[in-house]
């Protein structure tokens, strides 16, 4: 279940930019450059949007807070797993208290990851609404070309969760 935290983290701020910033990603560090995953397109988007100095500034805001959200919440993965970890090494652990804890601890990340994901989107709506008619349809056009180009890559993988068909 908590392999699964950086995934879902992973999507859930993908949707909150999403939302208002076309095809992003919770970029971490070093993220991937400009062309390669699902960075693919948003550089490219920030560049034509030509902002002006004040959305530029929001543009950033954003950007960062996103950046911080993905790396409290890798943070937060890291130090529930750890608690995890060593609960279960210790010799004759109850597997009904660990199971107990993992759920308090699954519960807690994701009240958090919610709160989050919602102060990101915030920031990504900030951005939207400063931006000209002519902006915001290059933004709609980037969440649909973006929408097609991850339903692209659950068709190759074999299904829309990598499924294989039958």
């Amino acid at each position: 279940m908590l392999e699964n935290h950086g995934k879902k983290l992973s999507a859930a701020l993908f949707a909150a930019g999403l939302l208002a910033a076309g095809p992003v990603w919770a970029q971490a560090p070093g993220g991937a450059p400009e062309g390669m995953g699902p960075m693919r397109g948003f550089e490219r988007l920030h560049r034509e949007l030509n902002l002006n100095p004040q959305q530029e500034e929001l543009w950033k805001k954003a950007q960062a807070a996103q950046r911080e959200a993905f790396r409290a919440m890798r943070a937060k993965g890291e130090e529930t797993r750890a608690k995890l970890r060593a609960e279960i090494d210790k010799p004759g652990a109850d597997l009904k208290q660990f199971a107990q804890l993992r759920d308090e601890l699954g519960a807690q990340t994701r009240a958090q990851m919610d709160a989050v994901r919602r102060q990101v989107r915030e920031a990504w709506f900030a951005v939207y609404d400063a931006l000209d008619p002519g902006q915001r349809e290059q933004v709609r056009v980037a969440i649909r070309d973006g929408m097609d180009r991850m339903g692209e890559m659950g068709r190759h993988r074999g299904g829309p969760r990598g499924e294989q068909r039958g």
